[in-house]
């Protein structure tokens, strides 16, 4: 990001690393902060991917690169850790909604989905990959 960011800027970096959090401690990645406990809940997990999405596609040709970039490194990150959780073999938590599709991707075919399972509190980044080669197992497009 720029040395030098402004409020709108730093408010719209906020909103997006809200929905982030959101969608990392839905997918059971970190704890939830009032509960104390790792939950799972994989319908809202893709509310908020998709809410992101949605910002991206709504702001096109009004962002910096930077936050452009940003966008896109967040919505890898958290389609790449969606595709996984939908992979795992273990039953979500009681309540937590059931394994479902990866979520949309953008009008732009922005489709970089799942990630790796690292458990509470821990995050990783996997390759990057469109939003058919995240369902076929494939990397690249």
């Amino acid at each position: 990001m720029e040395a030098s960011m402004n409020r709108d800027e730093a408010l719209f970096v906020n909103l997006v690393m809200i929905f982030k959090s959101a969608a990392m401690q839905q997918m059971g990645k970190v704890v939830n902060p009032l509960t104390g406990k790792v939950e799972r809940n994989l319908e809202q997990a893709r509310f908020s991917i998709d809410t992101i999405a949605m910002l991206k596609d709504k702001t096109r040709g009004n962002l910096s690169d930077d936050l452009t970039k940003l966008l896109d490194s967040v919505l890898m990150e958290l389609r790449m850790n969606f595709v996984e959780e939908t992979r795992v073999g273990d039953t979500p938590p009681a309540g937590a909604g059931e394994q479902a599709e990866a979520p949309e991707a953008t009008a732009s075919g922005a489709g970089e989905k799942g990630g790796s399972r690292k458990g509470a509190g821990g995050e990783k980044e996997g390759p990057e990959a469109g939003p058919e080669d995240a369902q076929n197992g494939q990397e690249g497009e």
